[in-house]
């Protein structure tokens, strides 16, 4: 009985193996893509201030900042949101520093309108809103 059941396995085995497909010498080819930041929107100021409405239509987009010419020293700060540009609800907050910086905030939301309420004292600011976009690598070599 043990060899009748040994044999079936292996025969169930030698036709299994029949009906595989032989392995891939590699896997499909993806198009390669980079992702380029498009901006959206740039601003500067000094003190408080609430930006224009903006959309974005991607879910992950970013704000590049930097901030200068603090006076006195050690005084300043910056504080940044991202407000739904329907209802004004703060979204994100983006950006809670002291002192003179740069540095990139990213953002994962729904597509939306949006705008930038910023609180400041003592500096000035500069902020880009930009989202991304996939580019094919190669058209980028070519450009």
């Amino acid at each position: 009985m043990r060899t009748r059941v040994l044999l079936l396995v292996l025969m169930c085995d030698v036709v299994l193996a029949g009906c595989r497909q032989p392995p891939a010498s590699r896997p499909p080819a993806r198009a390669e893509q980079d992702v380029v930041w498009n901006t959206i929107g740039t601003w500067s100021g000094h003190g408080n201030a609430q930006l224009e409405t903006f959309p974005i239509e991607r879910l992950t987009w970013r704000v590049r900042w930097s901030t200068s010419h603090e006076s006195p020293a050690g005084s300043g700060y910056l504080y940044v949101t991202a407000n739904s540009g329907d209802s004004g609800r703060i979204m994100a907050e983006l950006i809670d520093t002291e002192g003179v910086g740069s540095d990139v905030a990213y953002i994962t939301e729904l597509p939306h309108r949006y705008y930038l309420v910023v609180t400041s004292a003592n500096l000035d600011w500069t902020l880009t809103a930009e989202e991304p976009v996939l580019q094919d690598a190669r058209e980028k070599a070519g450009k």
